[in-house]
């Protein structure tokens, strides 16, 4: 019987062609966006899954109250903080405090390159599961001056010798010997890292020696015990920094569980906002559900629309003895059997798409082709797609009344069931226009990020990190100067991509008992505003002129607005670095991402605290300005290559999931568009079956091509501008909430709508012209010669 099924279902196949092409093309593609995006999810889903006993796992958030009431949260606490939770804490097994990411020079027999790593304490060796090809875990990393190579950076340093026991040289200021080598970090952990060195070494090396429990300045990241309540612990960490400091009283902290690292970032009022990727995950998952659910609409209508020619085949099975259920049963079979086939070019296409796409996202998404469970969830997933694909066309045929389908040869009782054709048709559109909306929304706040003015001129900017000696600044900043092409030249402590020092502890004439506000701060030298492009609002900038600059300050004018100053040029305010006078006002300027509103900023004139060169160029010669850089730089820092990097491509950075996000959407659109035009095909082409007779008579009563062409459209067009009008009103909400992410965005106009509506209608009306045009070309001799 199955065997039979089989070969009627290959006859239909190949009796009818095109049908199948089409059939076989909207669901091939269907499944191919469905798969593709499902393997994005779940590589998105899998960041840092990997990790033995992962839901102990967790990071330490401080939330800090301002005094208005504003909550500010970031991962920085005391570098105490860790032993003093594994002391306190009987639920915590293991705490290790984790540095924020450092760049150090490592030598080998006077070879050097620039790596990237992170300071640890034993216990991260214990906490996650990065496992060591050569090295005992539970010793590693507690004596001074020793190091943990990655398999990549020991293969490069040492070749296929052993590196067990031998000595690398950090920063040419001391050496340190490597005590294991681990497996490279998978591509799905959000800590990311090539070496691992000592805690302590930091704490000499970066923090001078010096811990306490008033500045937070260190990451750290703990483990519970087997069976321990995180929520539990979470609200004994809370006031733990006040049993140790009465400088904290407005900070409080909890635990960030390890599920939510990569997904839930976003944080509102001290607590999880509802955003990070987690959104887009959601978002694509849904368009996932659509795009198959269009594939499946698409067969439907294009099924029913070949029913005529189907229909004396019913009427002779029935006659014949067949029962309704083996003719659903005959065209489940053949939907099922063209799902299939749409299956297998579908992964055809995912394996055609994966390498471009795997490079524009920076993944390695693949079709698990060796996992069997996966493969028979795709393997299921076909089948119940082709089953809800052919069940409502199997329902309809198998439903044909055989002495009038074989009288008459035409189907009846159709109009109970028109409504629910034009009903998918309407679905179909309202999707597409979603996306089409969506996809000009994101695009125009993508436009609108890159275009706004962000108070700094990030033109003809290079910025690379300064491993000159503090000493040898002022020579290097005169050298750079004379590099032809160089404009002007400065330090700083921050790259204006991300605020990374921050802190309360201002003092100013006026302040109010317990008033706090959350200050960024910025070291530079003199020519900062000059060489970033900042607009003085009054006042001066820092000069060379002025030996009393290094105690003064510049501060923006959200600073200002946030003190209550007036005319504070001149005012003195006092810093944990001292106290000094404001020298100027500098209008506000964009430091962070657009997602965030400009925070009070204070700048200091503090060269020997910078860690970063600005170079502003004349853009006329850049390749031969960043050779001559090369050269004064390296001549400075010997052993340092010039790692530097454009400002603008740091803001496009800023921005890379938005950039993707929209560049995907569009893609989508156009498969939305395309399946839905496919569905459109079909129910045209089965209205025009139905009409022919219609459409004969017509014309030989004088009826014009054109009036054939605008009764068979009409009718169909109508169907597409229900389905813009559907799809307005929640287009707008959700993009607007979309919008509300950002402190700076595109407000929404009609005309997004206006251009969306009109791109469905021209392409929906092509497709329906298209098909329109043939039957009023057809003579009425040929579609009346049976009457």
């Amino acid at each position: 019987m199955i065997r039979h099924y089989l070969q009627v279902a290959f006859r239909v196949l190949f009796k009818n062609k095109t049908f199948s092409v089409l059939n076989i093309a909207g669901l091939a593609m269907g499944l191919a966006v469905f798969t593709i995006i499902m393997l994005w999810i779940k590589n998105e889903m899998s960041f840092d899954r990997f990790h033995d006993g992962k839901d102990r796992i967790a990071e330490v958030m401080t939330n800090q109250e301002m005094s208005d009431k504003e909550i500010q949260t970031y991962p920085a606490v005391p570098s105490n903080l860790a032993p003093a939770l594994k002391k306190d804490i009987a639920g915590i097994e293991y705490a290790a405090r984790v540095s924020w990411g450092d760049t150090r020079l490592l030598s080998l027999d006077n070879k050097g390159f620039v790596e990237y790593g992170l300071f640890v304490d034993n216990d991260f060796l214990k906490m996650f599961s990065f496992p060591l090809i050569i090295g005992d875990k539970e010793n590693a990393l507690k004596e001074p001056h020793t190091i943990l190579l990655s398999e990549k950076l020991a293969k490069k340093y040492f070749g296929d010798q052993d590196p067990l026991g031998k000595q690398l040289t950090v920063e040419k200021n001391y050496s340190c010997k490597v005590i294991g080598v681990f497996k490279e970090v998978p591509n799905n952990s959000t800590i990311k890292f090539d070496y691992l060195m000592p805690f302590q070494d930091y704490v000499d090396f970066a923090m001078g020696g010096m811990e306490n429990w008033t500045i937070n300045n260190i990451k750290t990241f703990v483990k519970l015990r087997p069976g321990v309540d995180m929520a539990g612990v979470s609200s004994q960490v809370k006031l733990i920094t006040q049993r140790y400091t009465d400088q904290q009283p407005h900070a409080s902290l909890w635990l960030w569980k390890l599920d939510d690292w990569y997904l839930r970032f976003d944080f509102k009022k001290g607590q999880y906002g509802g955003g990070g990727r987690i959104v887009y995950v959601r978002l694509f998952f849904i368009i996932a559900i659509f795009i198959l659910l269009l594939a499946c609409i698409n067969f439907m209508n294009l099924s029913t629309a070949r029913a005529t020619q189907r229909a004396k085949e019913v009427g002779v099975r029935k006659v014949t003895g067949a029962g309704r259920r083996s003719l659903i049963t005959q065209f489940l079979s053949e939907s099922i059997l063209i799902a299939f086939i749409a299956g297998i070019f579908a992964l055809f296409l995912v394996q055609l798409a994966l390498p471009p796409l795997n490079t524009f996202l920076r993944t390695e998404l693949k079709i698990p082709f060796g996992n069997i469970p996966q493969i028979s969830v795709y393997i299921a997933i076909v089948t119940i797609t082709g089953i809800l694909a052919g069940s409502y066309p199997a329902w309809v045929l198998s439903a044909f009344r055989p002495v009038k389908v074989l009288k008459a040869f035409k189907l009846t009782n159709d109009s109970h069931t028109a409504w629910i054709r034009k009903s998918l048709v309407v679905a179909q559109f309202t999707i597409s226009v979603l996306l089409i909306i969506g996809t000009l929304v994101v695009s125009k706040q993508i436009d609108y990020i890159q275009n706004k003015n962000l108070g700094i001129n990030r033109e003809h900017l290079i910025w690379f990190p300064n491993n000159i000696p503090t000493e040898k600044g002022e020579t290097a900043y005169q050298e750079f100067m004379k590099v032809p092409g160089v404009v002007s030249v400065s330090r700083a402590s921050m790259t204006f991509t991300g605020a990374n020092n921050r802190g309360t502890k201002v003092s100013w004439q006026g302040k109010n008992d317990g008033e706090e506000i959350f200050f960024n701060f910025l070291a530079a030298d003199q020519d900062i505003i000059k060489t970033m492009g900042i607009e003085m609002k009054e006042g001066r900038s820092f000069s060379r002129s002025y030996s009393t600059d290094t105690a003064a300050f510049i501060l923006n004018e959200e600073a200002v607005k946030r003190m209550r100053l007036k005319d504070p040029v001149g005012q003195e305010i006092e810093l944990y670095s001292g106290k000094g006078k404001i020298v100027g006002v500098a209008k506000d300027f964009h430091f962070e991402s657009l997602h965030t509103p400009v925070g009070p900023m204070i700048i200091e004139c503090r060269p020997d605290w910078t860690w970063v060169f600005y170079v502003r160029t004349d853009g006329k010669n850049t390749a031969e300005t960043i050779k001559g850089l090369e050269k004064v730089y390296t001549g400075f820092a010997p052993g340092y290559t010039l790692d530097y990097g454009f400002q603008d491509k740091e803001y496009e950075r800023l921005y890379r999931t938005e950039t993707k996000v929209s560049m995907l959407v569009n893609w989508f659109a156009f498969f939305a568009i395309f399946i839905s035009c496919l569905g459109l095909l079909g129910l045209t082409t089965f209205t025009i079956e139905r009409k022919v007779k219609e459409i004969g008579i017509r014309k030989a009563l004088g009826a014009s091509e054109g009036h054939i062409v605008s009764l068979i459209s009409k009718q169909f067009l109508a169907l597409v501008l229900i389905a813009i009008l559907i799809a307005s009103f929640p287009a707008w909400y959700y993009m607007n909430e979309w919008l509300n992410q950002y402190a700076y965005r595109y407000s929404i106009n009609g005309w997004l709508f206006v251009i969306a509506g009109g791109t469905v209608l021209i392409v929906a009306g092509i497709t329906i012209g298209i098909q329109a045009i043939r039957a009023a070309w057809i003579k009425p001799v040929e579609s009346l010669r049976s009457e």
